[in-house]
């Protein structure tokens, strides 16, 4: 898949706008709002669209939890917060593991995604015990990062698409 990238100017008030207004009209079933404290998918109920939370203004935020979104399959979907569990800061080496099992493929199209928009990814172990990153979940998420950039699944080709054609207005 060849993407545009871009330089972004924007700040990120702006920056989230803009992609929100983009990726509403790719998932009109999908209302995407910031502000949150903490992220969240509030999954679809009756006529209700699904409502994606992410903290505060970020667009990093935006984007992670996008990422879940597009690599959720129709009945994690259909589940709040896609049917994920989470361990708040403070894991065991053990639960670390498993958040870093999980979260390297998000990740790896979260690393593509900021490239396409031009913000700076690093990634989040989500975890503030001082363990480095494990060479696995590193070498995890690069693999997702490059199969993203080539054959990515329908979901995530969609918003790729769409955050490529944010790149190109923004530098016209």
């Amino acid at each position: 898949m060849n993407l545009i990238t871009m330089k972004n100017t924007l700040n990120d008030d702006e920056l989230c706008r803009s992609l929100i207004q983009r990726l509403s009209n790719v998932f009109p079933d999908l209302i995407i709002k910031g502000g949150a404290e903490e992220p969240f998918y509030e999954a679809p109920k009756g006529d209700a669209k699904a409502i994606l939370y992410f903290r505060s203004n970020y667009p990093r935020s935006l984007l992670h939890e996008l990422c879940h979104y597009c690599l959720s399959g129709e009945k994690r979907r259909q589940l709040d917060d896609f049917g994920y569990w989470y361990y708040p800061c403070g894991r065991t080496a053990d639960e670390q593991l498993l958040f870093e099992q999980v979260e390297a493929r998000p990740q790896g199209l979260e690393k593509l995604m900021c490239e396409i928009v031009g913000i700076t990814f690093i990634p989040s172990l989500d975890d503030f015990s001082g363990r480095p990153a494990s060479e696995d979940f590193l070498s995890r998420l690069n693999q997702t990062y490059e199969e993203m950039r080539l054959t990515p699944p329908p979901t995530a080709k969609k918003a790729l698409t769409a955050l490529a054609d944010i790149a190109i207005s923004t530098q016209q």
